[in-house]
């Protein structure tokens, strides 16, 4: 009798036991089957995939991927045309935490592009899911590209002919905000900011000679000349333009103005105008050491024949697009 008890018993602590093991492994067995497959494209990268999909990117995550995708062999160099099953946000965040400290990734490239390691180090050859780092020197040569990505939806493209400098990148978990501050030597830049979902405040900046541009979910095209003159036109969202004598704190507003640049002409706006300018869509200015012109309408429709910018608005769709 005291045996066909226990047998019993251990009949119904198997069965117990089996829809616990049930319980526990159906979200995962969900979680699983709501993972994405994504048809590599040319042109893009592991780092630009993983931008798209969680807006990050860490050299971490290529290990994880591997163990679903174990038909992908080199990570740095993909094939179009190949599927790569991605974990979900929920999955990749638990394996792999978001960092606290904020870096810059090369997510598109074109040689011949250099990159200056900090302010000492030797020149070394750019490689694409490069981290940078604040000091960092980029510098693209005649022929090439190079596109640089940062957390929350925050882009840098250099056209051929450019220098720019990494530097400051911070992060503020108190103020949720991410910061990245550049300075453009010499060259064209297409500046991008996606609006995602996130309540963190996104800002960053890109300095020249004559101007410091903030940007506000905006994408915008700004071309440094040899005579340090900028040009820059808008071409989504609002851009906030500083005068560069101006030491921008960390909240990016600027209360105490120091003496701003002597404006002559007839066509110029006035020195209390040039603390702070928004420029708004289809918008462009021209600013010199001299001064700085009215904001006017560009033909916006004849530069998106140009294929600067044609490139660039197409990689800020495929960003913000849905693969199919």
């Amino acid at each position: 009798m005291k045996n066909k008890l226990n047998g019993k018993n251990r009949v119904r602590i198997n069965i117990l036991l089996l829809i616990i093991a049930i319980f526990f492994s159906f979200p995962i067995y969900i979680e699983a089957s709501e993972r994405q497959s994504i048809r590599v494209e040319p042109n893009d990268s592991i780092s630009f995939i993983c931008f798209k999909i969680y807006r990050r990117f860490n050299p971490e995550m290529t290990k994880q991927f591997s163990k679903i995708n174990p038909h992908v062999k080199d990570w740095n160099n993909l094939t179009a045309g190949t599927k790569i099953k991605f974990p979900t946000e929920k999955e990749m965040n638990n394996m792999i935490p978001e960092q606290k400290r904020e870096t810059v990734v090369i997510t598109f490239l074109k040689h011949p592009v250099i990159i200056k390691k900090n302010t000492k180090g030797p020149h070394k050859k750019a490689l694409l899911n490069m981290i940078l780092d604040s000091k960092d020197r980029i510098e693209v040569k005649s022929g090439g590209s190079i596109e640089l990505m940062m957390s929350y939806g925050r882009v840098i493209r250099l056209d051929e002919g450019s220098t720019l400098r990494v530097g400051t990148l911070k992060r503020d978990e108190q103020k949720k905000s991410v910061i990245g501050k550049f300075n453009l030597f010499l060259g064209r830049i297409w500046g991008k900011v996606l609006r995602a979902k996130s309540r963190r405040k996104k800002e960053m900046y890109v300095s020249t000679p004559t101007l410091v541009a903030g940007v506000r979910g905006t994408a915008y095209d700004l071309k440094l000349k040899p005579d340090q003159s900028t040009v820059i036109k808008v071409f989504e969202g609002e851009v906030e333009i500083y005068n560069p004598l101006q030491k921008m704190p960390e909240s990016g507003i600027i209360k105490d103005f120091k003496k701003p640049h002597r404006v002559k002409g007839p066509h110029r706006i006035t020195e209390k105008e040039w603390n702070e300018i928004l420029l708004r869509q289809y918008q462009q200015v021209i600013v010199t050491k001299e001064g700085i012109s009215r904001p006017i309408i560009f033909d916006y429709e004849k530069e998106r024949e140009t294929e600067w910018v044609k490139w660039n608005e197409e990689r800020d769709q495929r960003l913000i697009g849905k693969e199919t």
